[in-house]
């Protein structure tokens, strides 16, 4: 009896009674919530509505295409970018060599990454004008007695038309040279 909560109090006193040869009588009353019982499907195996989202999310434990195990950390970095193993990707690529294709699919992979990353850099951007060149921040003052201090950032009305501007350009200059290199890999085939 070296426990001193309530519940194993009780579970000492029940099994006392019990050694005793008494039959044990609760005192105390017990809450449950009974809500409605699951539907017998006949065996079936029930599935949760996001059992069907997560498998396909889920990198799975042998590779589609070669049936290996992926268990290398460069396997779910593949598999989510490439839909199969490193090891499979590998043989892929080596294939491109031996045909001599190799440059042109790397090429088309660094304009599609400058693609991409352009994109990206166009959508912050029109985050970053939807502020008007404002931003407030909110700091956490203080060891003692902790003040929250807001900090208010503005660049001014010109110099912010200014800034937009130049980033428009700069992305409008490198998207036609994307387009142009992409342009010169679809002349050459």
């Amino acid at each position: 009896m070296a426990n001193k909560s309530k519940e194993a109090e009780r579970q000492n006193k029940a099994l006392q009674d019990i050694m005793d040869g008494k039959e044990y009588v609760k005192d105390y009353v017990q809450v449950g919530y009974e809500g409605k019982a699951p539907e017998n499907k006949g065996g079936e195996t029930r599935k949760s509505e996001h059992s069907d989202i997560m498998a396909s999310v889920r990198m799975p434990w042998f590779c589609p295409k070669c049936d290996k195990a992926m268990k290398k950390q460069l396997d779910n970095k593949f598999w989510r970018m490439m839909g199969h193993c490193f090891d499979c990707q590998v043989d892929y690529e080596n294939k491109l060599k031996i045909k001599g294709e190799f440059k042109e699919y790397a090429y088309k992979k660094m304009i599609e990454n400058q693609k991409s990353q352009l994109k990206d850099l166009e959508q912050s951007l029109d985050d970053f004008e939807k502020t008007d060149g404002k931003r407030e921040f909110f700091n956490s003052v203080g060891v003692n007695t902790p003040e929250l201090e807001k900090e208010e950032w503005s660049m001014g009305k010109d110099e912010f038309e200014k800034t937009i501007s130049e980033a428009r350009d700069f992305i409008r200059e490198k998207k036609e040279i994307v387009e142009k290199a992409e342009n010169e890999i679809q002349g050459a085939k």
